[in-house]
C-alpha cells in the first residue's frame, strides 16, 4: 500500500516536471518566434526602404535618359541641318573643280596626242633626212672622178676610194635603221630597211636587214609576212650570220600560224643544221609541244652502214 502511494507520487511528480519542462520549451519557442517575427519585420522595413530608394533612382535615371535622348535628337537635327547647308555650299565649287579637272584631262590627252603625232612626224622626217643624206653621199661618191689608174689597176678594176665610200654610206644607213628598230619605231625602221635593201642589195648587211623586217612583222603579229621575210633571207642570200636566226624565226612564225607540219619541218631543219646553237633547247621544246620528235632524225644512217 505504501509502495503504491510512492509509485503514484513519483508518477505525478514526473508528470508535473514534464509539464513544467514543456511549458518552458513552449515559452522559449514563443520567444524565438517573437524574435524572428521582429527580425522579419525589420528586414521588410529595410527592403521597403531600399525598394523605395531604388525606385527613386530608377525614375531619376529614366528622366535623365529621356532628357539625353531629347538633347541628342536636337543635336542630330542641328548637325544634319549644318551638314546639309555646308553640302549645298560645297556642291557648286566641287562641280566646278570637277569640270576643270575634266577639261585639264582632255587638254592633257590632246597634248599627248599632239606629242605622239609630232614624234612620229619627227621620226619620219629623220628617216627621210637619213635617206636623203645617204643618197647624197652615194651621188657624191659616184660623181667623184676616179684617180689615175696605177699599173696594178689597169683593166677597169673599181678604185678603192669609190668602194670605201659606198660601204660607208651603206653602214650609216644600216646603223640608222637598226637604231630606230631598237628604239621601238617599227614602221620607220621597216621603211629604212626596205630602202636599204633597195639601194644596197649586195651589202654584207642586206641579209640582216631582211631578217629585221621579219622581226618587225613578228612584233606586229603579221606572221604570214614574217614567214615571207625570213624566206627571203634563206632564198636570196648564201649562208650568213642571219641564216640560222631566219630559219628559227620562220619555224616560230609557222607555229604561231598553227601550220604545225611546216613548223616541225623547219625546227627539225634548224636542229639538224645547228645542233649546238643557243636556241636548240627551245627548238626541241617547241617540237615536243607540237608532238614531233625531240631530236631531228639523222640523215647519215646509210653513210654509217656503208
Amino acid at each position: 500500500m505504501k509502495f503504491s502511494r510512492l509509485l503514484i507520487s513519483g508518477f505525478l511528480l514526473t508528470s508535473l516536471l514534464h509539464a513544467q519542462s514543456e511549458k518552458v520549451m513552449i515559452q522559449e519557442l514563443q520567444r524565438d518566434v517573437a524574435q524572428l517575427s521582429d527580425k522579419l519585420r525589420q528586414f521588410k522595413e529595410t527592403q521597403d526602404q531600399k525598394s523605395a530608394e531604388l525606385e527613386t533612382l530608377l525614375k531619376q535615371s529614366l528622366d535623365s535618359n529621356a532628357k539625353l535622348a531629347a538633347d541628342m535628337g536636337s543635336l542630330h537635327q542641328s548637325l544634319a541641318s549644318a551638314m546639309a547647308e555646308q553640302q549645298g555650299k560645297l556642291v557648286q565649287p566641287i562641280n566646278a573643280v570637277g569640270i576643270k579637272v575634266d577639261q585639264l584631262s582632255q587638254s592633257m590627252s590632246a597634248i599627248e596626242t599632239s606629242m605622239d603625232a609630232l614624234t612620229r612626224r619627227l621620226a619620219t622626217q629623220d628617216g627621210k633626212l637619213t635617206e636623203i643624206l645617204n643618197n647624197v653621199k652615194t651621188l657624191s661618191a659616184a660623181q667623184q672622178p676616179p684617180p689615175p689608174p696605177s699599173a696594178s689597176l689597169q683593166g677597169g678594176t673599181p678604185t678603192a676610194t669609190a668602194t670605201g665610200t659606198a660601204g660607208a654610206s651603206a653602214e650609216v644607213a644600216f646603223q640608222a635603221a637598226e637604231r630606230d628598230l631598237r628604239s621601238g619605231q617599227n614602221q620607220l625602221a621597216m621603211d629604212e630597211f626596205a630602202n636599204f635593201i633597195a639601194h644596197f642589195p649586195t651589202s654584207e648587211s642586206a641579209p640582216k636587214a631582211q631578217y629585221y623586217m621579219g622581226v618587225i612583222f613578228d612584233r606586229g603579229e603579221q606572221f604570214e609576212d614574217s614567214v615571207k621575210a625570213y624566206d627571203a633571207v634563206l632564198e636570196r642570200y648564201p649562208e650568213n650570220p642571219s641564216t640560222r636566226d631566219a630559219l628559227y624565226g620562220k619555224a616560230v612564225a609557222l607555229m604561231k600560224l598553227d601550220r604545225n607540219v611546216e613548223a616541225k619541218k623547219e625546227f627539225n631543219a634548224f636542229l639538224a643544221k645547228y645542233p649546238n646553237d643557243d636556241k636548240a633547247a627551245q627548238a626541241k621544246q617547241f617540237l615536243k609541244e607540237l608532238g614531233g620528235p625531240s631530236r631531228p632524225p639523222l640523215n647519215n644512217g646509210k653513210a654509217r652502214r656503208k
